[in-house]
């Protein structure tokens, strides 16, 4: 079976939260911990996520046993993966400005890669193809400050997938910085979201009796991507949540949330 490592992602799936205190006082920090303002967000969260995943990966090393001497670089072209993932996320308040949040979900989807005509010529296949899937475990930490009428996060995440079959299992990390403004019920931001992985695959050619071994290693294309999302507050306890992402690796993300 011709496998290759998919790195799935997720998360996202896992933002963080970005309904901020405007104003902390002057309580130490003990007395945050303790005496929660009813001002503040809701301090705990049960998040339903739902994310979706487009984007070009590019190629780090690649190791083939052929018979004949020739760069194996040559007989990639273009690499493309699909990932949809569905999950649930709990997250706290610890104080005003510091959230932590877990995830757990399912992942399923797919990544192709294209041959060039000369190993089409020598494997006999245009496209390696994969289908995979898995479940998805992620925890992370969101920094957050806010006045009025803006607010301000950094968000750090680490995900472990688990893929199920011959393929090896993915840890990776993201880091989302964001900017944006409120208005009543309405939140509305852009920022980025900067994602690392590392894939690897090892499988077996079989043509016509002639065993290929090979090992694959992948990694994002781009690293860096732009978000433009919005949240609405149906109440201090439902809140919606829909975040689309631009570039090289294109997503989409939504969340419904209830906070208690």
């Amino acid at each position: 079976m011709k496998l290759l490592v998919v790195r799935v992602l997720h998360l996202l799936m896992v933002m963080g939260f970005v309904g901020f205190p405007s104003g902390l006082g002057a309580q130490t920090l003990s007395e945050m911990l303790t005496e929660w303002d009813p001002a503040w967000p809701q301090r705990a969260g049960i998040t339903a996520v739902g994310y979706s995943q487009e984007q070009n990966y590019a190629l780090d090393t690649f190791t083939i046993d052929l018979p004949i001497e020739v760069d194996p670089t040559l007989l990639l072209s273009e690499i493309e993966n699909d990932v949809s993932q569905w999950g649930t996320k709990a997250d706290f308040w610890i104080l005003p400005f510091l959230n932590v949040h877990a995830m757990v979900g399912v992942v399923d989807g797919q990544t192709g890669v294209g041959l060039t005509p000369a190993a089409v010529e020598l494997i006999g296949t245009d496209q390696i193809a994969v289908n995979y899937d898995g479940t998805v475990y992620a925890g992370g930490t969101t920094l957050a400050y806010g006045q009025d009428w803006w607010f301000l996060s950094l968000t750090g995440i680490y995900a472990y997938t688990d893929v199920k079959g011959e393929i090896e299992s993915i840890p990776s990390w993201m880091i989302m910085p964001k900017f944006g403004v409120r208005r009543e019920a309405l939140e509305l931001w852009c920022g980025a979201t900067y994602q690392r992985v590392a894939e690897r695959q090892s499988g077996v050619f079989d043509l016509d009796g002639l065993v290929l071994n090979y090992d694959l290693e992948l990694e994002a294309e781009e690293g860096w991507n732009t978000q433009l999302g919005f949240r609405y507050r149906f109440s201090d306890n439902v809140l919606l949540t829909l975040e689309a992402g631009f570039g090289n690796r294109k997503s989409m993300t939504g969340h419904l949330e209830w906070r208690f």
